[in-house]
């Protein structure tokens, strides 16, 4: 019996050592977040409100993920920021805009090189992951466009063309010790990567 004692003490505290919860309080991580605003902001940097400028406009916002509502309330703040009124009663609109985003999303994906973590049978610990290269990259993607129908008449005058963001998010690991990101999202001053 006093042999096995020795195998057990390690078998816990191998235990202890390999595992690791993640836990969210959100639906997404801040990384997604930012990766999605980020490349919500591309889009609409790519658009053209010349023709917005001075009007009286209202927005209605269609989108096919549940951001939707978020997304019409930033793309109305941009509006007013590009100088374009946004009409508190629509009958008082010189101009109606319906916007589609019909791309709103991050992806995720994953090279691996290594052991994967799994769970000893019968005697239940975990063995961690082990990697000798991995990378995660994360994509936002934002897809905008506007069809401009006309206050008075009702009238279709014009559509802008598909206005396209994306954002990049890699994380790296190299031989379980080395890690680092490259991102084209901005730092914030509150940013901290992990493992920092």
């Amino acid at each position: 019996m006093r042999k096995f004692l020795p195998i057990a003490y390690l078998l816990t505290l191998l235990t202890g050592c390999a595992t690791s919860n993640q836990v969210s309080n959100t639906a997404r991580s801040s990384i997604e977040e930012r990766l999605l605003i980020s490349s919500f902001e591309q889009a609409l940097a790519r658009l053209d409100t010349q023709e917005f400028k001075g009007k009286t406009v209202t927005v209605d916002f269609y989108g096919l993920t549940s951001d939707k509502d978020f997304a019409k309330e930033f793309f109305t703040a941009w509006l007013e920021e590009q100088q374009v009124q946004i009409a508190t009663d629509p009958k008082q609109a010189q101009l109606h805009l319906k916007v589609f985003a019909p791309v709103l999303a991050v992806d995720q994906g994953q090279s691996f090189v290594g052991a994967p973590s799994f769970t000893v049978p019968v005697l239940g610990f975990a063995i961690p992951e082990i990697s000798l290269f991995k990378n995660v990259k994360h994509s936002g993607h934002a897809e905008v466009k506007i069809y401009t129908i006309d206050g008075a008449t009702g009238k279709f005058v014009d559509q802008s063309p598909p206005a396209i963001g994306e954002a990049q998010y890699d994380d790296y690991t190299i031989m379980i010790v080395v890690h680092f990101t490259r991102s084209d999202i901005d730092q914030r001053k509150w940013d901290w990567e992990p493992g920092d």
